[in-house]
């Protein structure tokens, strides 16, 4: 009878052991869960920090490049306005001696050179101020900047109206576009008048 109670006290003492045991494996498991949980937590905290210190740089930087960009395009465009002021240098006028204003207005309109054919051709606009009437050009000279005489085609005649502006052109003789970068004087009588024409460019082509 003592060995059976013996056998069964140990019985109970072996049962014990095992609950105390498995209770320490789960207080144990429960604490390693909290750990890694608490480390987990530990770096989302860390990544989020960095996350929006990451954006907070980004957006701190974005007004500076904007405005970096607006500063170079107002650089650009000052630059361009410069430009644009820029103004030929030691580039005389063309001037126009005309005795009948009163009567008869002159403008040059182009003056242009054709390099295949050597020729130049004068585009001028006149605007009679009386009544209708046709007009006569004749006796049309040139001169360059040696001193050279050109002499010009046939002009002819054409019709004007009151206070309409039209053009007419005739051509110029043979010159070398390398030794002629402009005329200095152009004449020519139109209605009893001699209109003369200084410092004229030739827009070759």
């Amino acid at each position: 009878m003592k060995k059976i109670f013996f056998i069964a006290l140990m019985l109970f003492v072996s049962l014990l052991s095992v609950d105390e045991c498995m209770a320490q494996n789960r207080i144990g498991s429960s604490k390693s869960n909290q750990s890694i949980d608490s480390k987990k937590k530990v770096e989302h905290n860390k990544w989020s920090k960095e996350h929006e210190e990451a954006l907070n740089k980004k957006k701190k930087q974005q007004p500076v490049q904007t405005q970096n960009i607006v500063n170079k395009a107002k650089e650009q465009t000052k630059q361009k306005e410069v430009v644009k002021e820029e103004k030929p240098v030691n580039q005389p006028s063309v001037t126009i001696s005309n005795p009948c204003s009163d009567d008869l207005s002159v403008e040059l309109v182009s003056l242009e050179g054709n390099r295949a054919s050597q020729i130049v051709t004068i585009t001028v606009a006149f605007t009679n101020h009386q009544i209708n009437k046709t007009v006569y050009i004749r006796d049309s000279n040139a001169y360059n900047e040696e001193g050279d005489h050109f002499s010009t085609w046939s002009v002819g005649s054409f019709t004007t109206l009151t206070d309409i502006k039209q053009k007419t052109s005739w051509k110029i003789g043979q010159m070398l576009p390398s030794k002629n970068s402009k005329l200095t004087a152009i004449s020519f009588k139109i209605d009893g008048c001699t209109i003369e024409m200084r410092n004229l460019p030739i827009d070759w082509k």
